[in-house]
Formats: C-alpha cells, sequence, structure tokens
C-alpha cells in the first residue's frame, strides 16, 4: 500500500512572508489563559494554548509570545513538542497543521501537509512525539512520520490492527522495556494499539496488535500513554489505568473524568485530569491531587530537576514539586502572559483616552474588559469584583467622553467603571432600571450610548419600560416603548443604540417573542427629557427592493459619517440615510444601497454580506465587520470602491468571522474582534489637526529596494489636504489628496517607479485655507 501522504511532500510555507500587508502593523490582542499542553527543557517551559504559544522560563522571569502575527499558522494550538537537537519547537493545531518555531531566531515555518490530506475528514493533530530524527505525530486519522529536517511526510499509518480504518489517535509513547524492543504504543478512540519498530512495515494493519482487555464503555476510549519500567500506563475518558504483564488493563479509582495528558519520570507518573492531577509512584502508592490555584489542569510534563509543570485551564502555566504527602501541590509558580482573561467580544467601545473597553467575552459569567492606553489589561467579573458575582454576560460597553467606561449585562444591570477604576453597579435599587417580566432583578440591557449632552442612554428587553436616560448629573428616567408606526406596545425588546449628530436615537428593535432574531431600526428624536409628547419616531421593519430601504430587517450596526450619511449594516448588506437631522420624523426619509464606482464587483456594496458592525475612520472611510473578513471602502466618483479587504488568508486577521471593529481616532488603531480573538491594525488615517502644524514623516530615512512595498507615513495634516511630494529642485513627484491627519505614500512618483535616492520636500496644503505645512524625508536607494 502506498504511502497516503507522500504526494503531499514539501508543501510548506513560511507564515511570515504571505501577507499582503506589513506585519509590523498588526497587534495580537489574544487570551494566553487557557492552557492546552506544556513541553519543558531546563528551566523553561513551552505552552500551548487557545490563543497562541508562550515560552516561559523559570531561571528569570522571562516570557516570550508568539502568535498568528508572528507567523503561527492559527490561534488555538492542540500540542506541542521540543525539538532539542535541531532548536526548535513544533506546534500542531485542529485543522492539521504543524508549525516550526526556531528557538534560536524566533523564525516560524508552517508545514500543511497533514491539513492536506483531503481523503480524511478531520485532521486535526493531537500529540507530537521527538523521536531521534523523526516526528510521531498523533492525528485524527491516525499516525504520521514525519521527517524534521527535510519538513516532509515519510509515512503514515491509519490502519491500525483489528481497529477502524483511520481511528483517532490522541497520544503515542515509544519505549522499550515491556517486550525488551523498541514499541509504539498509540491511545486510540477505541483502544490501545502497539506495533513494533524494528524492521517491520507498520503499514500492514497486521504489524498491529490491539488490546483492550480490562477497558469499557467510557474507558475504552483512550487519551494519553505512558510508562515506568514495564508497567504501561493509560489515561481514559474515565480514570487512570495500568497494564499487566498479561496485557489486561485495571484501574485505580482516582477520578471519574477523563485523564487527557501523562507524564513520567525517576519513577513518578503525573496524569492531568479534570479538576485533579493523579500521581503514582512506582511501589508506594497513588494518590489525587488538587493544585492550589489551577481549576482545570489541561496538560503536564515533568523538568529535567523533577518540577512537575501544568497547563491550566484557566491560569496559564504552573509549576513546584509534588509533595512527599498530602493530596495538594502548592506551586512555585504560575503565570501568564498579559492580556485579556478571555478571547473572544462582540462589542468595542474606545474611550477618551483611546482605551479599549471589550465586552461579551463569552456564555459564561465572564465580565467585561478593559484595554488601558499602555497596554495592561483588567478584568472586570466575579473573580475581580464582589459586585459582579452571579452578574453575566456584559455583552454591551460604552467609553463614555467623560474617561468613564459603562458595561450592560444580559441579566445583570449595568456597570460603571470611574476613570480611578472604583466600580458601580444599577440594577432596580438604584436606578430607572426594570426587571424583565416574571423576574425580580433579571435586568436585561441590550445597548449603552452617550448623547450630545453627555446624558447616557440604555436599552433594555422584555420590561416595561425599555429606554433609560441617565443624565451627567446622575439622574435616572425610565421611558415607555414607542407604539405606532408598525410597533405594538409589547414591542419592548430593544437593542443596541448609536445616538447621531443631531442627538437622534436610533435603536435596533428585536422580535420579542424570540431576542435572538431583529426585526427592524426605529429612529427617535426626543426633544425635550422632560417630555415624552413630544418625542417622534419612525420604524423601519420591512425589507426593501432595487436599492432602496433596508436590505434586510435584521438590522445589526449603525454608525454616522463625516459626511452625514448613517450607515446601516444588516444581515443582507448596508445601507445609508442621509441625514437630515429630521428623520425620526420624516415619512420620506429611506435607507439607500451604497454603489460600486467599478460595476465589475456588482451593482451594491457588499450586498448579500451579514454585517456585523461599522465603524468611520477619521479619513471618513467605512470599515464593515462581515462574515467574509473586514472591508473598508471610500467614496469615489461614481459610488464606493474597496480601500482594505482583510481576510484570514492574506493578512493576520485570525478569522473571516469579524464580529465587531472599533477605530481609535487618534492612534489610528483599528481594532477586530473575531470568532478566534482580538487583533488590531495600525492604519494610515488618524484624527486631523485643527492648524498646521510642521508634519511628521517616518520612517525617515526610508531604505528602498526593487519590488518592495514600503508605507511612509505624513502625519499632523488638517481635514483635507492637498500633499505635493518635490524634489529638491522643486520637481513633482508625487500629488495625493488626504483626509483625515495622516496619509500613506508608496515611495513612487506619478508613474508608478519607486523613487531615486535623494531629499524630497513634503508641502501639505489645507483645502479649507488653512494654510501650508512642510516635512522632508530622505530616501535611500
Amino acid at each position: 500500500m502506498k504511502r497516503n501522504l507522500i504526494l503531499l511532500i514539501g508543501c510548506f510555507l513560511i507564515s511570515s512572508s504571505v501577507w499582503a500587508q506589513d506585519i509590523a502593523s498588526w497587534t495580537a490582542h489574544t487570551s494566553m489563559v487557557k492552557a492546552v499542553d506544556v513541553a519543558v527543557v531546563g528551566t523553561k517551559a513551552w505552552v500551548a494554548t487557545e490563543g497562541g504559544v508562550f515560552s516561559y522560563d523559570s531561571a528569570n522571569g522571562n516570557i516570550q509570545t508568539f502568535t498568528v502575527v508572528d507567523g503561527l499558522a492559527s490561534v488555538s494550538t492542540s500540542s506541542i513538542a521540543i525539538d532539542e537537537a535541531r532548536n526548535a519547537v513544533w506546534v500542531g493545531f485542529s485543522d492539521g497543521t504543524l508549525n516550526r518555531i526556531d528557538t534560536e531566531t524566533g523564525l516560524i515555518r508552517t508545514i500543511r501537509d497533514i491539513k492536506r490530506a483531503d481523503q480524511f475528514s478531520d485532521r486535526g493533530i493531537n500529540r507530537i512525539v521527538v523521536q531521534g530524527d523523526s516526528l510521531y505525530v498523533a492525528t485524527q486519522f491516525g499516525i504520521v512520520l514525519f521527517d524534521p529536517i527535510k519538513l516532509e511526510v515519510r509515512d503514515s499509518f491509519n490502519r491500525l490492527g483489528s481497529l477502524s480504518p483511520a481511528t483517532a489517535v490522541r497520544d503515542i509513547h515509544i519505549e522499550s522495556s515491556i517486550f525488551g524492543q523498541p514499541t509504539l504504543w498509540a491511545a486510540t478512540e477505541s483502544g490501545i494499539a502497539r506495533g513494533f519498530l524494528g524492521g517491520v512495515n507498520l503499514q500492514d494493519p497486521t504489524s498491529w496488535q490491539t488490546e483492550t482487555t480490562g477497558l469499557s464503555g467510557l474507558s475504552r476510549s483512550t487519551y494519553s500513554v505512558e510508562s515506568i519500567g514495564t508497567v504501561l500506563y493509560v489515561g481514559t475518558g474515565r480514570d487512570l489505568f495500568s497494564r499487566s504483564v498479561q496485557g489486561v488493563y485495571a484501574p485505580f479509582n482516582l477520578t471519574g473524568e477523563r485523564v487527557t495528558h501523562l507524564s513520567a519520570r525517576a519513577g513518578v507518573l503525573a496524569g492531568a485530569a479534570q479538576f485533579r492531577v493523579m500521581v503514582v509512584t512506582a511501589g508506594a502508592g497513588w494518590r489525587s491531587m488538587g493544585v492550589s490555584g489551577v481549576g482545570f489542569p489541561s496538560g503536564l510534563a515533568f523538568s529535567s530537576t523533577g518540577d512537575l509543570w501544568i497547563a491550566s485551564g484557566d491560569g496559564g502555566v504552573a509549576y513546584g514539586s509534588i509533595p512527599a504527602s498530602g493530596d495538594t501541590i502548592v506551586p512555585t509558580g504560575q503565570t501568564a502572559p498579559s492580556g485579556p482573561s478571555e478571547g473572544l467580544f462582540t462589542n468595542l467601545s474606545i474611550g477618551k483616552e483611546g482605551d479599549l473597553w471589550a465586552g461579551g467575552a463569552s456564555a459564561n459569567n465572564t465580565g467585561f474588559h478593559h484595554l488601558n492606553t499602555d497596554a495592561t489589561w483588567v478584568a472586570y467579573s466575579e473573580k475581580t469584583s464582589p459586585l459582579l458575582v452571579n452578574k453575566s454576560r456584559f455583552l454591551h460597553v460604552y467609553g463614555s467622553s467623560d474617561g468613564v467606561g459603562w458595561a450592560g449585562s444580559e441579566g445583570g444591570g449595568v456597570a460603571r467603571v470611574d476613570v480611578d477604576g472604583s466600580l458601580e453597579l444599577f440594577g432596580i435599587a438604584n436606578s430607572s432600571l426594570q426587571p424583565a417580566t416574571g423576574t425580580s432583578d433579571f435586568i436585561i440591557v441590550g445597548g449603552a450610548h452617550e448623547d450630545l449632552f453627555k446624558n447616557m442612554w440604555f436599552t433594555t428587553r422584555a420590561s416595561g419600560a425599555p429606554l433609560h436616560v441617565r443624565t451627567s448629573s446622575g439622574e435616572w428616567t425610565g421611558f415607555g416603548p414607542m407604539v405606532g408606526d408598525g410597533l405594538l406596545s409589547r414591542s419592548t425588546a430593544y437593542g443596541k443604540i448609536f445616538i447621531d449628530s443631531f442627538d437622534q436615537k436610533w435603536i435596533l428593535i428585536h422580535d420579542e417573542d424570540n431576542f435572538n432574531r431583529k426585526k427592524g431600526l426605529a429612529v427617535l428624536g426626543t426633544g425635550v427629557l422632560s417630555n415624552p409628547a413630544d418625542d417622534t419616531f419612525q420604524f423601519y421593519g420591512t425589507k426593501g427592493a432595487a436599492g432602496v430601504g433596508l436590505p434586510s430587517a435584521e438590522v445589526n450596526a449603525v454608525a454616522e459619517d463625516q459626511d452625514g450619511f448613517v450607515w446601516i449594516g444588516t444581515s443582507s448588506g448596508p445601507a445609508f440615510f442621509v441625514n437630515t437631522g429630521i428623520v425620526s420624523r420624516d415619512a420620506s426619509a429611506q435607507p439607500i444601497w451604497p454603489q460600486w464606482a467599478d460595476r465589475s464587483n456588482g451593482t451594491f456594496v457588499l450586498f448579500g454580506l451579514k454585517i456585523n458592525d461599522i465603524a468611520v475612520d477619521p479619513a471618513g472611510r467605512i470599515w464593515f465587520a462581515t462574515s467574509e473578513g473586514a472591508w473598508l471602502i471610500e467614496s469615489v466618483e461614481g459610488g464606493f470602491a474597496t480601500v482594505l479587504h482583510f481576510k484570514a488568508d492574506n493578512s493576520p486577521i485570525f478569522s473571516d468571522e469579524v464580529l465587531a471593529v472599533a477605530v481609535d481616532a487618534e492612534s489610528g488603531q483599528v481594532y477586530f474582534s473575531t470568532d478566534r480573538g482580538l487583533v488590531s491594525y495600525k492604519s494610515d488615517a488618524v484624527a486631523h489637526s485643527e492648524k498646521v502644524t510642521e508634519l511628521k514623516v517616518f520612517p525617515n530615512p526610508v531604505r528602498l529596494t526593487d519590488g518592495s512595498s514600503p508605507q511612509i507615513f505624513i502625519e499632523g495634516l488638517v481635514a483635507s489636504t492637498t500633499v505635493r511630494i518635490v524634489t529638491a529642485s522643486g520637481s513633482l513627484v508625487r500629488r495625493l489628496d488626504s483626509r483625515g491627519g495622516r496619509l500613506s505614500w508608496d515611495g513612487r512618483d506619478e508613474t508608478g517607479n519607486l523613487v531615486g535616492s535623494g531629499i524630497y520636500l513634503v508641502i501639505a496644503v489645507g483645502q479649507s485655507d488653512e494654510g501650508t505645512a512642510y516635512g522632508k524625508i530622505a530616501v535611500i536607494r
């Protein structure tokens, strides 16, 4: 039988070379708290996590992180192994991708041979074992023998004895003591398989023996395998087992949970199970032990000094010695890289100082997060504040103009974080917020936004008062539902709220019988706060056609640009209103579908695409977070054009499913929250200067080589600027127009050729008579 994967040999990429954008422009904000595997050499541990990989040296405390931005193939890892002979660390992923990290240079290579074995439906990598000049890779379809020098597959074994073809292998162990010759043991979903390595063809199913005696039910599904001397130990779906010389497996009765990882050294074996660590000492008994500060041991490895390193599902990595007695391991140390305690967010908001508020981490009680301007993260959850105990799902966040952070919980009311970090919670006792009908204190907040007068507005669902305002002086008022124009008195399921430059409230309306379904958009003019009788509103709840009306009644996002357009993101594409300031009472106001200037793209911009979120950058361009990546479009003659389109295959963005987007106008940083984590991109658009100042041009000097694609930033521009780049003698090299405070020049002249060495003058003329600013740049070819 021919090798299954040989045709895929040699197909590897250097990840850091594939991006269409400069990787230096990207920053990963992943959570590395949830570790899945650990490998140790000396005092240094390498840890695979759901947010990437990090190394930690307990001797000096140094931490180094690796993410997609650095060249990792993906965010969520599945396994890790150290290859000392080749100064490498190998990282496996659940899609079959394999990364090689050079421990001396940090260079990351991506090998996709296993991923491309599409004759198997599931190609995930479960474990990597380094043995001499080979890697034995346990996959979801069998065992792959990989050459770590040539970076190619040598062989694969997916018919293991009497087991079904392509049986998943969860772990591999190689030892020579049990049968007196090198033996390959495989922990599979259907028992243990073994084959001798010496001179046999392991592609032949008869070269393998399967062992299941003593294993039944959940225990027949095996996850880990290790040995001490002539005794084999197996972690199963229920408990830890040992193998007798007759090949019979017996339980230790230490746990009813699966034992996912095993490691042994000097006669001591440790196994990771949910909540506990199993410890077996040869000839001296066994124990089930808790680990102080580690709730979910997910992987483990012994160091050469005898310390046990434990990958923690809720705290990075911990290490320490196993005590001679007792049932608790007290780690010597525990660490995780700086970052959020969760990685998934559905709502982002930029604060006054350019800080970021993030909510919607998960369905669990995980609170909300704050990224400070010094790049430190603060989590607000029941783990950090008694006020938030049992206050779940803080999905809706807002950074207000006074530096305060707000978070609305779907069940727990509204949290306010003052500039000093102090926390206050608003509920039925101290605000106008009302609980959902039929509950005593379950307040479902749907959105939050600040108005022009620094009042904060909140929406709720399932109560008689779905709209609330907290004035800048701290007074709360609740309002009943809008009734009429297609809305009934029971239409009290309000979602996200956006307040425009005319103080109109744009409110997403959910189905009162199914909160997960959105049924339209209401535009509310509130007039005098103390007089609800002067309120006006329009409701848009039907699907339009032929470029007019909502592309879909399922509205997900609202944002306003600098040209007076209010953009609406729906599940079938975007639309915009020309904002006259009286949309709330203008029966003729209708949303319009934007059109491509280049009709080869189709007629309507992103038509049929699910728009999850919208943000506007300082240049007036529109970012769309969609189910097919992040799009940046701009207005051009004849319609709109794409400026950028970030996807997982052309940028370091983690996933094509982009859930939220937010723009920091001062720094130009654009944050994208995906279904696999948070990442940011430093764009060429920043807030404009109010008056003409000396230009900042960087990098300066800049080195250009044939084929290079430089980004030279010109910063300090006014709102609308004409920029001319000229030679020292005054000859025009390039003319550019800018909206916003920063412009990017690609180092090319009007004909598209890279400019030569020399000093170039940058002249920026404000288009509204603000004056002229100057700068210089040195180019080296």
